[in-house]
């Protein structure tokens, strides 16, 4: 696996290499409007990835700061290392997911911050800046109506006797079966695997599963389902936050980039989010979606 993500890696930087402008001397398409190339911004291979991403791209376009889209969306393992290279200077992360994957022991700092995560991007040439509230994180639901819960730690008396979803990897992953044994002592019934939220959804529905996994911002969580309270702090924090190279604040400045990105962070919260990703999975283009929130919350006129 790992060979074949370095080679997809090598082909992604091939492609976004042959994107730019050949007369550019640092490898990157010029801006047309002061022949200075644009901002790249790029996105996970998800659909929230892809609306978090045109949601900084617009900002930054209102405030006037040229973007380019980076249209080959590649999972973590690929676009990390891109954003590390030069090949991006932009991508919406995860706070506790991008620490880890860019080096911090979790097991040594329990949840991380914010700070945290700057200082193991810092010597790679990258920041973090404002994080959203907004938070894509592993819950664990029931049926509202279930009589179940209200907490992960209600759960233990009951567990033997329930059934549990979630993906096929759920398990053997510490945030999830593995963790909620080894936390909260929770050992179900029955493990039934679910191949998408959407399913894990209508499962709980006909009452083929009492408790799924399903993530925070997700389209699939309707009022119907009530979020069990992960009330010994299984999960660690994964607010929305733009990771960015330190050469791309100094290029295009600091303070405008701040503001633009700091202005979509300070709006967005995790049932706006949620929100936003219902109209998305509902068949409406994510540029469209990005570009109603951004002015219902006054960040300004897309052009």
């Amino acid at each position: 696996m790992r060979r074949i993500l370095a080679l997809f890696g090598a082909v992604l930087v091939l492609v976004l290499a042959g994107c730019a402008d050949p007369s550019d001397g640092d490898g990157s398409a010029p801006d047309p409007i002061d022949g200075t190339r644009a901002l790249r911004v790029g996105a996970f291979d998800f659909p929230e990835s892809a609306l978090l991403a045109e949601l900084y791209a617009q900002s930054l376009e209102a405030n006037g700061i040229a973007v380019r889209r980076v249209g080959a969306a590649a999972p973590r393992e690929v676009l990390g290392p891109a954003v590390e290279q030069g090949q991006v200077d932009l991508l919406p992360e995860y706070l506790g997911t991008a620490a880890s994957f860019f080096g911090l022991d979790r097991v040594e700092t329990g949840h991380p911050s914010v700070e945290d995560l700057r200082n193991v991007l810092e010597f790679r040439g990258l920041t973090a800046l404002e994080p959203a509230p907004a938070e894509n994180v592993n819950v664990f639901v029931a049926l509202a109506e279930s009589g179940l819960g209200p907490s992960l730690s209600a759960l233990a008396d009951d567990a033997p006797n329930l059934r549990f979803g979630g993906t096929a990897e759920c398990p053997h992953r510490p945030l999830c079966l593995a963790g909620l044994e080894r936390t909260y002592g929770l050992e179900f019934a029955a493990f039934v695997p679910q191949s998408s939220l959407p399913i894990t959804a209508e499962a709980l529905r006909r009452d083929e599963i009492d408790i799924g996994l399903m993530f925070s911002t997700d389209a699939a969580l309707t009022p119907e389902f009530m979020v069990l309270d992960d009330d010994q702090g299984l999960q660690p924090s994964e607010n929305v936050v733009p990771v960015i190279r330190l050469d791309a604040l100094e290029r295009w400045g600091e303070s405008a980039v701040r503001d633009a990105l700091d202005a979509v962070s300070r709006a967005l919260d995790t049932e706006s989010l949620r929100a936003l990703n219902r109209r998305v999975a509902g068949g409406e283009p994510t540029e469209v979606v990005a570009e109603d929130w951004l002015t219902s919350v006054g960040i300004g006129e897309v052009d």
